[in-house]
């Protein structure tokens, strides 16, 4: 059988195209819209909540004193989880707490934000319940938990699908790739609409796939590295995979500012960015670092861990020794928020987020246009 001709694969993608816009295009637009606002999430919670995470004047108090204050704010619990560094001059340490009430699998997290001038929390707060977590956990679950991250996944798949059949339907025939780049404002209303979906289309496809590709990433990172493992090397860097500290009965543990210490000797042109605190006696500190030129802005992908007696470097993770499946995974987040290429790359892609909305109006009103053309033929 010979294949079907373009028209007949036009008629089938459009439906396909049709059909996943308008039942998958408000979740687009809910997940898309929530991710332009988390480009900048740590800026809007500054700017909403000035008192409770922007630090006093002074200077700054021993790492341990940071930690102690930190726990006054959960006495009765294990030390903070993680502790991470202040981004700017004005910023505080936030430190992780694990709620011991809670289990898997929804574990609940309190933050706790604390003055490094004065070593006192600021603000006390569980993760979800203030702006920005909300909007984070809606963007990455739909306030769904787990079920809601596989949900979103697929949908990614979903957005995919929607963009590359849109190409496929916008491809212009021989010589008319200028008509098809053309906003024609004489046209019908239905036209009209037509010419502003697909010129929406075009100038955020591009970025849109790679929301979609990076997002599906983050929601299912197992299997998107098991793939990788097929072309490149990968090391395995789960909790069960880290070093292991010594236990020595009777030794007192290292302080945290004497690990930082050490992580620093080991990495001297590193800024150290967050550091994991030990919660049981065989656990090690993890202290995450940045070197100069790396891809993450906020985090950083260097990693030294620390015996907590002896303070010997049990592991160290220098990013420039990356395998290219390594390189490849520690681009895929920063390309997600758009911190890869520093603020003008944020900006595209909160632009890019905004996309979705344009898109799934025009094509609700194409579609209902048409409906009302058809309903008015037949009645005539």
């Amino acid at each position: 059988m010979p294949p079907p001709p373009r028209r007949s694969w036009k008629k089938i993608w459009l439906r396909v195209h049709l059909y996943v816009g308008l039942i998958g295009g408000g979740l687009f637009v809910l997940t898309s819209l929530t991710g332009s606002l988390l480009v900048f999430y740590k800026t809007i919670d500054e700017w909403l909540n000035p008192e409770q995470v922007i630090r006093t004047v002074g200077t700054d108090q021993p790492l341990s004193d940071i930690v102690a204050g930190a726990k006054t704010a959960h006495p009765d619990w294990s030390p903070p989880d993680t502790l991470i560094f202040p981004l700017h001059e004005r910023d505080t340490f936030h430190a992780w707490f694990k709620d011991p009430a809670s289990a898997p699998p929804k574990v609940r997290w309190h933050v706790v934000a604390v003055d490094p001038s004065t070593a006192r929390p600021l603000s006390n707060r569980e993760w979800g319940n203030f702006f920005v977590s909300f909007i984070y956990e809606l963007h990455q679950e739909l306030l769904l938990g787990k079920p809601g991250e596989i949900f979103v996944g697929i949908l990614a798949l979903f957005l995919l699908l929607s963009i590359g059949s849109g190409l496929y339907l916008w491809w212009p025939s021989p010589g008319k790739l200028r008509r098809a780049l053309t906003f024609q404002t004489d046209g019908s209303l239905i036209r009209k609409h037509y010419d502003l979906h697909k010129l929406t289309g075009l100038v955020g496809a591009i970025l849109l796939m790679l929301l979609a590709l990076t997002g599906f990433y983050l929601e299912f990172p197992d299997a998107v590295t098991s793939v990788v493992q097929w072309f490149s090397p990968v090391r395995e860097t789960g909790p069960e995979d880290q070093p292991q500290s010594e236990w020595q009965a009777g030794v007192p543990t290292i302080l945290p500012e004497q690990a930082i210490a050490i992580a620093r000797a080991t990495f001297p042109d590193a800024r150290p960015m967050w550091m994991g605190l030990p919660q049981h006696e065989r656990d090690s500190y993890s202290v995450g670092l940045r070197q100069p030129e790396e891809i993450r802005q906020a985090g950083g992908q260097t990693e030294v861990w620390i015996d907590q007696y002896s303070g010997a470097v049990l592991r160290a993770q220098d990013w420039r020794e990356f395998t290219g499946g390594e390189t490849f995974l520690a681009w895929l987040f920063p390309l997600h928020n758009g911190e890869a290429f520093g603020l003008t790359g944020r900006w595209l892609i909160l632009v890019a987020g905004l996309t979705p909305l344009p898109l799934y109006v025009t094509a609700l009103r194409m579609w209902w246009l048409k409906q009302d053309a058809h309903r008015r033929r037949r009645e005539s």
